[in-house]
């Protein structure tokens, strides 16, 4: 099954065959295992889950799939990469993605590929425009999720052995009554959540001027980190947006981040826009607002500071806010920085990373305190279990973590690979009626699950499963773009 996606700017990319399951009117159904959440974890999650034999239902609230980067415009991978042999540590199926679209990808190219293989699995189906209204919860256990038809305000509920959330703010969780926090406190107990960001579309940028210039200052000794140009990514100027003053208080811009798409224009991202609730439609529409307000201004700002902007021009701008940080759940295990530093390795691992804890400023006078550095380590399957409450796994960036861990952690590959860790585990638990709390309880569980992740592609581990030695298989070397400012 496909989602209909009615923006006007994608109808022409939409199949002749697109069909959309039309729950709202069958009222109930029942699944080996429901996500919630098209986001790229979600789909990982959905096709994991079917190939591994299970009858799956992807439900999602918007009319297509792909969260941020559909909808928010997220255009590059922030790569988990082994800092020695440079070898991918995320693969499975977010690995598919990266060879297909590179590091940096259009962001309509990358929608396609999303729901091409949504279309692939026979024992997927996918609904879009269904809100979660409320989570069916017994004795503590999650039985399904009531959804209501955004378009006709139709209610229907789905039932499943297993349910996974990987909605970017654990939506469902919350409607269960999971446990969680938001943000992290302030210094006076407000609370704190990362900047969010407005991605603009800029046209008529001199590429090949542009690239010199950074090229340049590569030359010169400039910290790769800040400026460089790996395939259609380009990243740089620090220093000149370090200098830009928004014409609106709570605003700032960071170094930028460009992504070049199939129509020469480029995406960017550097604006910065403070203390917006991603929870909250009234705070995310206000931070919105002021975006598009201060856009003209920092298009105007580039063209006349930045080479190679001399002729160009704003075009448009992502459909929604960039949010990165809301809900953070409370699970059997809490991931913090510290588990990052000392490059940990679970027993129950379902993911290994090593993206710096890049964290945006929470307020425009806060620095991140973490140098832009790799450390692998791994992320336990105890952290997208929710305390206290069983048949739901989180795999978002919305798992049990501190602000601080998941600063390394929100990114696309880790959730990528997390949720395709929690499809294959789904199905196994659903397969032997089990919950998630049940297999950790079974380490045998766990490592049979383990298996069966990495016949589909994932990765654990080198040998013994400990630091992550390059796996047989993996042919090249890829080239490292970490950017300090994703």
């Amino acid at each position: 099954m496909r989602f209909l996606w009615t923006a006007s700017i994608a109808l022409a990319l939409l199949p002749p065959f697109l069909i959309v399951t039309p729950l709202s009117l069958t009222k109930t159904l029942t699944v080996d295992v429901l996500i919630v959440g098209a986001t790229p974890g979600g789909v990982a999650a959905a096709v994991a889950a079917a190939r591994a034999g299970a009858r799956t239902q992807l439900v999602e609230t918007r009319p297509r799939p792909g969260g941020i980067i559909t909808w928010a415009w997220l255009t590059t991978f922030d790569l988990n990469l082994d800092p020695v042999s440079r070898q991918h540590l995320s693969r499975g199926l977010f690995l598919r993605y990266y060879y297909t679209l590179g590091a940096s990808y259009d962001v309509f190219r990358a929608a396609r590929l999303l729901e091409e293989d949504l279309a692939r699995e026979p024992l997927l189906e996918t609904t879009s425009h269904a809100r979660p209204l409320r989570a069916v919860v017994d004795q503590g256990i999650v039985r399904g999720v009531m959804f209501e038809d955004t378009r006709t305000q139709n209610r229907f509920t789905v039932f499943a052995n297993q349910v996974i959330d990987t909605t970017d703010d654990a939506d469902v969780a919350a409607l269960a009554g999971a446990p969680f926090v938001v943000g992290r406190p302030g210094p006076r107990g407000e609370t704190w959540m990362q900047s969010a960001t407005l991605v603009f579309r800029i046209g008529g940028i001199d590429w090949k001027r542009m690239a010199e210039y950074i090229y340049g200052r590569q030359r010169g000794g400039a910290n790769g980190a800040y400026w460089g140009v790996a395939g259609r990514s380009f990243w740089g100027f620090p220093n000149v947006m370090e200098r830009y003053v928004a014409q609106q208080p709570g605003l700032a811009a960071h170094g930028l981040n460009l992504s070049r798409q199939d129509d020469d224009s480029a995406l960017i991202n550097a604006l910065q826009i403070f203390a917006v609730d991603g929870l909250d439609g009234a705070s995310t529409a206000a931070g919105f607002g002021k975006g598009q307000r201060e856009l003209p201004n920092l298009a105007a700002y580039l063209r006349n500071n930045v080479p190679g902007f001399d002729r160009s021009e704003l075009v448009n701008h992502a459909p929604e806010l960039y949010i990165r940080e809301t809900r953070h759940i409370f699970g059997e295990y809490t991931l913090r920085a510290e588990d990052i530093l000392s490059r940990r390795v679970f027993w129950d691992r379902a993911a290994v990373a090593s993206y710096p804890i890049d964290i945006h400023a929470y307020r425009p006078e806060w620095k991140n305190p973490h140098p832009v550095r790799r450390f692998v380590y791994t992320i336990p399957f105890r952290a997208m279990v929710p305390f206290g409450i069983d048949n739901l796994v989180v795999a978002s960036r919305a798992m049990s973590a501190t602000s601080e861990a998941a600063g390394s952690a929100r990114v696309i590959p880790t959730t990528m690979s997390m949720a395709h860790f929690a499809g294959v585990a789904a199905a196994f638990a659903s397969r032997n009626d089990l919950t998630p709390r049940d297999l950790l309880r079974t380490p045998d569980f766990v490592r049979s699950i383990q298996r069966q992740f990495v016949e589909q592609g994932g990765y654990l581990g080198g040998p013994g499963h400990g630091h992550a030695a390059p796996a047989a298989g993996l042919d090249g070397v890829v080239t490292d773009t970490v950017q300090r400012r994703r």
